[in-house]
């Protein structure tokens, strides 16, 4: 959808990435937003709710119009 590589959501939920040290990156997500949505997403897991990456990426989609 935005052309967001998995692996770099991968490194950003596990925290392989420092969000507050991102030079010239375009973010469409706060980091409040983002944090929302990686907890949403592992409350879903604990209940037993996978999520597709085209979910994942409709979910962030939605925040971002809000």
């Amino acid at each position: 959808m935005f052309g967001v590589p998995i692996q770099t959501l991968r490194d950003r939920v596990k925290g392989r990435v420092d969000p507050t040290n991102l030079k010239n990156e375009i973010t469409l997500l706060s980091l409040e937003e983002e944090q929302s949505l990686v907890e949403h997403v592992e409350v879903m897991a604990q209940l037993g709710y996978g999520i597709t990456n085209n979910k994942l990426k409709e979910l962030g989609a939605e925040l971002a119009q809000t």
